[in-house]
């Protein structure tokens, strides 16, 4: 599902099996690795592979940033339940795992997750082979039945539509779309019209974008935990004080919806 709206020119497409021992091998611990390799995942494919070779664009290396080559990976789950914080971790496993930019598709069933991931260089040992993860993001649930906000960020996937100037501005207007779409989301937004368009974009705009973000998902978090001590409360002066502590909130969540996206 994801290649079919990333669009990578045919080049770029590649199908190739990945063991899940090679992967636990690279895992910061290894252990804890191959046990949740083994409980969830069922296959793990490479299918795209962006590289300065195959694609003309040309890779970015500077100080913290490092972007030679970009993978597209794609894991089937097994057929059974999984946790929330067990997808999380897989998601997080495999980023960690490669030392590569990587766009991560976990397949259940009929529906997909979709993560990417910004990475720098551990300038504590800039030699190790590892990237430190400094932004994880994770989609909801997609599916091919989508809403208008889905349809609008599959749309923006396209490769044609990213800024080509090198490969870590290819990724950063795939990170772009996810962090708009996410923060839709977590806004209750049908759309994203109003967003201009990636390749406008910057790296500064897109740190902006990413930020506003967390301080989105953090509030809503917020919000969340105090509703539930509002609801379980039985004194009424502190219910008063829980609603009071909500109607702050509730207003800079108001105010961080109404800034622009950049």
């Amino acid at each position: 599902m994801l290649l079919d709206f990333l669009q990578l020119p045919a080049a770029c497409h590649i199908q190739q099996k990945i063991p899940k021992k090679a992967i636990a091998e690279y895992a910061r611990n290894s252990a804890s690795a191959v046990r949740l390799l083994q409980d969830l995942a069922d296959s793990i494919l490479l299918v795209g592979h962006i590289t300065p070779n195959n694609s003309n664009i040309a890779a970015f290396q500077q100080a913290e940033n490092e972007y030679l080559e970009i993978l597209v990976l794609q894991i089937a789950l097994k057929d059974r339940s999984h946790s929330a914080g067990q997808l999380k971790s897989l998601h997080q496993l495999l980023h960690q795992a490669f030392p590569y930019p990587l766009l991560l598709e976990v397949i259940s069933t009929d529906r997909v997750q979709w993560s990417l991931a910004t990475k720098t260089v551990n300038q504590a040992n800039p030699e190790h082979a590892q990237l430190v993860i400094q932004e994880l993001l994770v989609t909801d649930w997609l599916t091919t039945t989508a809403d208008a906000l889905q349809q609008e960020f599959y749309q923006s996937l396209a490769f044609q539509q990213q800024n080509q100037s090198n490969l870590m501005f290819l990724y950063q207007g795939w990170i772009s779309s996810f962090v708009r779409y996410l923060t839709a989301c977590s806004l209750n937004q049908t759309t994203q019209a109003d967003a201009p368009a990636n390749y406008a974009l910057e790296p500064e705009a897109v740190q902006q974008q990413m930020e506003r973000l967390r301080q989105i998902q953090n509030l809503k978090q917020q919000i969340s935990v105090l509703k539930n001590q509002r609801d379980a409360c039985k004194q009424f002066n502190e219910k008063v004080a829980l609603n009071l502590e909500l109607q702050k909130l509730n207003k800079r969540l108001a105010h961080l919806a109404d800034q622009p996206l950049a």
